[in-house]
């Protein structure tokens, strides 16, 4: 079975949101009848099929989306489990709000709030993200709730604000305040990390090739552990094809430090050190 595709066109200039695309693919929607949904663009409505070619049908899992721009906003949003959606192109924001328990995957770089709220699923980004990835969305309390986001490269600032549970993978650099607010969930790179990170944290862990750029006072220096349960969390880390394969499976000596003690929190930041 061919994959459905799905390419703009490129004609509107305003932004545009996705959330029928995931309405589409929810619903199994035939050609002739994702052609006919309508969309605000700007101060009008708009027909799909006068900004986007399909070719196939949503009967299929596996989507394709073609000649994707900055402009299109929520994609892959509150994807089910069992849904895919292969995206060529760099996309707006709001990236698998929502996500459900499907995989988005980018082949290109996204705006804020990339995988705000996901609540299971995995959203694999091989390019750059923008802030406030792993987020909540504006105005709510709980950013990712489960799954796996998993960056080829770097990310902005407010990575993992909110988190509650869930793994945030970084091969390159993060912004400040990353896991900022954090409730639990896991955050790791393999690059630097920016200022005051763990900002508020209350639980959860930040597992860091080297301490951040202006480590808050806040955070208590508990020495040098070896702790067993990173074993388990590097094979899971490494069953990804990414850089983070080359990390040893045994690796699991650190230093750690636990804060955010403004808040009472009990999150660690951990050094790897051997």
């Amino acid at each position: 079975m061919t994959n459905t595709t799905v390419t703009f066109n490129g004609l509107a200039s305003a932004r545009i949101d996705m959330r029928w695309l995931s309405e589409a693919m929810t619903q199994s929607y035939t050609a002739d009848q994702t052609n006919k949904l309508t969309l605000p663009v700007g101060n009008k409505k708009i027909e799909v099929g006068e900004l986007f070619n399909i070719s196939g049908n949503f009967t299929n899992n596996t989507v394709q989306l073609e000649g994707c721009t900055p402009k299109l906003d929520y994609i892959g949003h509150a994807l089910p489990k069992g849904a895919q959606l292969i995206v060529t192109g760099d996309c707006g924001h709001y990236l698998g709000a929502q996500l459900a328990g499907g995989k988005v995957t980018i082949i290109g770089n996204t705006l804020d709030f990339a995988g705000c709220s996901m609540r299971e699923g995995m959203i694999e980004v091989k390019g750059n993200c923008a802030d406030y990835l792993g987020g909540a969305l504006p105005g709510h309390k709980k950013g990712i709730a489960g799954g796996t986001i998993l960056v080829h490269g770097n990310t902005g600032n407010f990575t993992g604000d909110l988190m509650r549970r869930g793994i945030i993978m970084v091969t390159g650099d993060i912004g400040d305040y990353c896991g900022s607010r954090m409730i639990a969930g896991t955050i790791t790179n393999l690059g630097k990390i920016g200022k005051q990170a763990g900002m508020g944290m209350r639980r959860g862990t930040l597992l860091l090739p080297e301490l951040p750029e202006d480590m808050a006072s806040t955070f208590t220096n508990c020495g040098r552990h070896n702790l067993g349960y990173l074993t388990l969390l590097l094979h899971q880390l490494r069953s990804h094809d990414s850089e983070f394969k080359s990390l040893h499976s045994m690796r699991r000596r650190v230093q750690k430090y636990m804060g955010d003690t403004s808040v009472g929190g009990l999150g660690e930041i951990l050094i790897w050190i051997g």
